[in-house]
């Protein structure tokens, strides 16, 4: 019987490359594939968060370091933390902040609508918020709570810098908007046609960088 959380957590059961394979897909693969396929957009990094681009490759990275510190099972000093209905609680109050955000985006004109309801923007905030939070946060929380020796230290800073980067990352793109997610049409299947109208804070970052 699984120590994690059913079916979200099966990836933490098969050792630290599943877990980073699994954590990479939620963010930044399937997105990735999102844009390819339905915005018909390859993702380059100068047009893209750097905490999306960057810095969600490094919070896989870090999950996979505490599942390799703490094995297929989590110590029992935090197991009440990664299974049962504290996890739960937790998932439900990323995927609240993830429709709080979509709706403070829209009303401060961060995104449009049409910005607002495109298939990477609907994946990050009902998926990526709740799902990559729990593949991170448990494999996490459960690897600082094992004894390990000076190489069990040293893998606990390197999965603490990396979830550090990731902080610093979204730090820096409050203060510098990139694209994000494009203008979508969900009756063509596609995003709207250029030119875009500079009727947000991405779009207009987006023109600086496109000029």
């Amino acid at each position: 019987m699984s120590a994690w959380l059913p079916y979200i957590g099966a990836p933490l059961d098969h050792g630290p490359y599943a877990t980073f394979l699994a954590a990479f897909a939620i963010s930044p693969g399937i997105p990735a594939v999102l844009a390819l396929v339905l915005e018909r957009r390859v993702m380059r990094g100068r047009r893209e968060f750097v905490a999306f681009f960057y810095g969600d490759p490094l919070l896989a990275l870090a999950a996979a370091i505490g599942v390799a510190l703490s094995g297929s099972s989590p110590p029992p000093s935090v197991t009440g933390l990664v299974t049962g209905p504290v996890p739960w609680v937790v998932m439900s109050g990323w995927l609240l902040f993830g429709f709080w955000q979509w709706k403070a985006e829209l009303r401060e004109g961060m995104y449009t609508p049409a910005q607002a309801w495109a298939p990477t923007k609907i994946w990050h905030q009902t998926v990526v918020y709740p799902v990559l939070g729990y593949l991170v946060t448990a494999p996490v929380v459960a690897g600082m709570a094992t004894p390990k020796g000076v190489g069990g230290t040293s893998a606990k800073v390197l999965a603490i810098g990396c979830v550090l980067i990731w902080v610093l990352a979204n730090i820096h793109d409050r203060r510098h908007p990139k694209l994000g997610h494009p203008p979508y049409d969900w009756r063509r299947l596609r995003p709207v046609s250029r030119p875009w109208s500079l009727s947000s804070t991405t779009l207009r970052a987006d023109h600086r960088v496109s000029g």
